[in-house]
């Protein structure tokens, strides 16, 4: 036998080589991947036991984070985390630090009513012909209109609806954030019926109505919905949408968000999706009394049947049911926030968490006016005599 030449040992001698080099990075490559797969599945699995254990706690007590400068106003409401203070000769919004964020003063009204949406806010003095309109940078303005004012809503930009009356006549108004006259609409009471509620939506193009009237010896409400965008545009009058409800008041209406509407009346509670028109997303007809509803991430409603069984309810924007609990505490107020759900009293409170329950109930000792949640497990705690910020623990 011929012996192999010495170029040929040599090349089999490099490829045995290459290939136990390939083979032992390969190998060592393969221990960092699983030891990587191992630190994530570690990281996962912690963050998994965090997010329940925290989604699963129950608070037993709390903590005072912060005073804040106390005030005597009657009213009080929470607007994107900041707390709004109103009474009849002004308002003012405080951030949960204490800072004022804007302030309004005006002449004494008997019946102010407020819209907020975004850093705008618009008040006026229910039946008279003035309303004031602040950007949220301590800038505000004063309008005057035409006839009684009835009701307002206030979009993002500023652009604001407002309801007015004049006798026999009812007219809505689309003002700008320099109070010019965008769009008007007249109804008479003898045909359209009398004016129950209004909704503007937050970018100021759609507008819902809800209004009233009596056929035969039953009241049948009838919601409208208007577009002044470009699809609107092609309809008469700018109407795209109208529904009425047969032996029923509509005495709310909401936009949820910018292409959401939630009408509320006495028997029924129907969700519609609006981007330009509307449709409808869910319909639920209502045998026992509403006694109290809230808007938040989710619509929280609670009702009464005639036996007295009090029954919380919370519904997502798709109109599925996520939360149903029998309730026996004693509230005076709802609020809604994120996936938190607080009813208080006037010494007290319960707090559920939408999908869970019941997280935590306890009392104050000074007492409750308001409640409010504001993220982060904290709140806006109103008392008789002091606001405070609070946290669970």
């Amino acid at each position: 036998m011929r012996p192999r030449p010495a170029r040929e040992f040599r090349r089999r001698n490099s490829l045995l080589y290459h290939r136990k080099l390939l083979r032992e990075v390969f190998t060592e490559y393969m221990k960092k991947v699983k030891i990587t797969i191992v630190l994530l599945l570690l990281v996962l699995v912690a963050g998994a036991v965090v997010y329940f254990s925290r989604s699963n706690r129950e608070y037993t007590g709390y903590e005072v984070v912060k005073e804040l400068e106390s005030s005597e106003v009657p009213n009080y409401r929470e607007v994107n985390g900041n707390l709004v203070r109103y009474g009849a000769e002004g308002a003012q919004a405080v951030s949960k630090d204490g800072t004022i964020l804007w302030n309004i003063t005006y002449q004494t009204m008997k019946d102010p009513s407020f819209s907020f949406c975004g850093t705008m806010a618009a008040v006026a003095d229910i039946g008279t012909k003035q309303y004031l309109l602040t950007d949220g940078t301590g800038i505000t303005k004063s309008f005057s209109t035409p006839y009684q004012i009835q009701a307002l809503c206030v979009a993002k930009q500023g652009v604001t609806a407002v309801l007015m009356n004049a006798e026999e006549k009812d007219y809505i108004y689309l003002y700008s954030k320099e109070g010019e006259v965008l769009t008007e609409m007249e109804t008479v009471v003898a045909r359209d019926g009398f004016p129950l509620a209004i909704a503007l939506s937050e970018d100021g193009t759609k507008l819902v109505t809800s209004y009233m009237k009596v056929e035969g010896d039953e009241p049948v409400s009838s919601v409208t919905f208007y577009n002044f965008g470009e699809v609107g545009q092609n309809y008469t009058r700018n109407l795209v949408g109208q529904v009425q409800y047969a032996e029923c008041l509509v005495p709310r209406i909401s936009f949820w968000d910018n292409n959401t509407v939630a009408v509320v009346g006495g028997n029924v509670i129907e969700l519609f999706s609006m981007k330009e028109i509307p449709a409808s997303i869910q319909k639920k007809e209502i045998s026992a009394e509403i006694k109290s509803i809230a808007f938040g991430d989710y619509f929280c409603m609670i009702t009464e049947s005639k036996d007295g069984q009090k029954v919380l309810e919370a519904y997502d924007k798709a109109g599925e049911l996520r939360m149903k609990k029998v309730i026996t505490f004693s509230y005076v107020g709802l609020h809604t926030a994120g996936k938190e759900v607080i009813l208080y009293s006037y010494s007290g409170c319960e707090i559920y968490e939408v999908g869970r329950g019941l997280s935590y109930e306890g009392t104050f000792e000074g007492g409750v006016r308001y409640m409010f949640a504001i993220g982060g497990n904290r709140y806006y705690l109103v008392e008789n005599r002091l606001v405070r910020v609070i946290k669970l623990v």
